[in-house]
Parts: C-alpha cells; sequence; structure tokens
C-alpha cells in the first residue's frame, strides 16, 4: 500500500513539472519571437540563446546551451522553423542526457 501511494505521489510530481516546463518554455518562446507569427527562425533562436540570462536559467533547467545552431537543429523538426511545441519538447528531451553533449 506504501509503495503504491509513492508511485502515485510520484507520478502527480512529474506531471506538475512538466506543465511547468510547459509554461516556461511557452514564456522563452514567446520572448523569442520577436516578429510575433508564431515560430521562431533560426536568427530569432540565435538572438535570444545568446542572452546571458536566458543561458543561465535554462542551465539551471539541466541543459547547457555553447551551440546555438546545434541546439536549433537538433530542437527543430527539419523546416527551419520551430514551434513553441518543438521548443518544449525537444527541450524536454534533451534536458539531462544533453549533459554530455556539447550543444
Amino acid at each position: 500500500k506504501v509503495a503504491s501511494s509513492d508511485d502515485t505521489v510520484m507520478m502527480r510530481q512529474k506531471e506538475r513539472d512538466r506543465k511547468l516546463h510547459t509554461r516556461k518554455m511557452k514564456m522563452l518562446f514567446a520572448a523569442a519571437d520577436e516578429s510575433g507569427d508564431g515560430v521562431l527562425d533560426r536568427s530569432e533562436f540565435k538572438q535570444i540563446m545568446s542572452d546571458k540570462q536566458v543561458k543561465t536559467w535554462l542551465a539551471a533547467q539541466e541543459l547547457s546551451v555553447s551551440d546555438a545552431d546545434n541546439l536549433f537543429r537538433l530542437i527543430d523538426d527539419g523546416d527551419e522553423e520551430m514551434t513553441a511545441e518543438e521548443l518544449v519538447l525537444g527541450v524536454e528531451r534533451l534536458k539531462g542526457s544533453a549533459r554530455s553533449i556539447d550543444l
């Protein structure tokens, strides 16, 4: 019974973490989308990723960014325009495992 309760607490925490991550990435996306067209091109992405505060903020979320071009390539689906959804899912996928990859 205790293990089941622990699992439930753990699953709820994971869901809260996922929702928080989504909100944070959407805030970052909104700040980066200077044109307001709902997508980030490589230039917009590189500009926001060159901001020292953004780099520090992402590092605190387990994503260290040293090469914005490479990160854009890893997150984008190949159309050279990144959506908010691509950013959310891409960063989530790369967090943690990215520690061993020079981004």
